[in-house]
């Protein structure tokens, strides 16, 4: 295992290298919050404390709600990097007197989800991390803990015009954008392009094919060579979506899943993907996306920064619950990146 170092333990508080410094060895002042953050990140790391350190678990005073959806919201992998996030976030504000509840829902209807919200209610939580379909119920949620001066911060999927205090996670928009550039050597004057959202009522679906077709729009593009269809995160309904896309446009070139179905896709294309000249770039790389690449069944997956979106909430709210005029931005989003079969192996 790699030695713990003073920059390691700055990069994951989020602080100054010299924060990180004074509080280690006592030189100059620094906010009781932050010194506790920094040295509870140190212990979470193993780094060997100078003394006796002064970090001590504290009673819990405040209490922070994080809501997972349930029906495949994350497969199984994604699910374990979420949970991975927050657990770290849990090791670090814990023994500072926070407590992290954890309510995993049964499916992600906006409904559950909102009951979940109200039963961490009657707890009196100091702040709450969600995420959800972007309607007027989860909208009138979000604004309620709001007002009663409870921060939420949604990830993984934004509801942009509630009063959350901020956002976590990729920029579906320029996910979007990118898998489009991907697009521009590979269609000619009248081949056509298949893109198969999930759920256009989810916020960063429905930002994901807008970028898209903003980015071939502005490639030259035709908006009549992108057919756009919505599956649900169905298996068997986007199967038939690139079935019935195959009989039907023999000039197409390219499949852009924005949603999870993508091993229905590569399923329904069999061996006409190569043949045909067809490229398909997914979004998230979870263990089924991983094998289809290492099969050469797909080409492309636009990754997005699970554990992060696990972690940053809590610590985000850590620090709205201390300090709440907070400056913080209003989106965080992570990096994005492509992978392919090559970058994988």
């Amino acid at each position: 295992m790699a030695k713990v170092t003073i920059n390691m333990i700055a990069e994951k508080a989020g602080v100054s290298r010299g924060t990180v410094d004074r509080v280690l060895h006592n030189r100059g002042e620094v906010a009781e919050s932050v010194r506790d953050h920094v040295l509870a990140v140190a212990k979470l790391l193993d780094y060997p404390l100078p003394g006796e350190s002064p970090l001590k678990n504290k009673k819990p005073s405040h209490l922070i709600g994080a809501i997972l959806p349930g029906n495949r919201w994350f497969d199984d992998n994604l699910k374990r990097e979420w949970m991975r996030g927050l657990q770290d976030a849990k090791d670090i504000v814990e023994p500072l007197g926070y407590k992290v509840v954890l309510v995993e829902c049964e499916t992600d209807t906006p409904g559950e989800i909102v009951e979940a919200a109200e039963a961490l209610r009657a707890r009196k939580p100091d702040g709450l991390s969600l995420t959800g379909m972007d309607t007027d119920l989860m909208r009138s949620c979000i604004d309620s803990f709001a007002e009663n001066g409870i921060p939420v911060v949604t990830y993984n999927s934004d509801l942009p015009q509630s009063k959350r205090a901020c956002y976590v996670g990729q920029d579906p928009y320029r996910g979007g954008r990118v898998a489009a550039n991907m697009a521009f050597r590979r269609i000619g004057e009248g081949e056509r392009i298949l893109a198969v959202a999930g759920n256009l009522g989810y916020a960063a679906h429905e930002s994901r094919i807008q970028g898209f077709l903003d980015a071939c729009a502005e490639a030259g593009i035709r908006k009549d060579q992108i057919v756009v269809k919505e599956s649900h995160n169905e298996y068997y309904l986007t199967y038939e979506i690139v079935k019935k896309a195959l009989s039907e446009m023999p000039d197409l070139r390219m499949i852009y899943m924005a949603n999870e179905s993508v091993a229905a896709c590569a399923d329904a294309l069999g061996d006409q993907r190569k043949e045909r000249g067809i490229m398909v770039v997914g979004n998230d790389l979870t263990t089924v996306t991983r094998k289809l690449l290492m099969e050469d069944r797909i080409d492309f997956i636009i990754e997005q920064n699970i554990y992060w979106q696990g972690y940053q909430p809590i610590i985000l709210l850590k620090k709205l619950i201390e300090i709440p005029a907070f400056p913080i931005r209003e989106n965080v989003f992570s990096n994005i990146s492509v992978v392919n079969a090559e970058s994988i192996r």
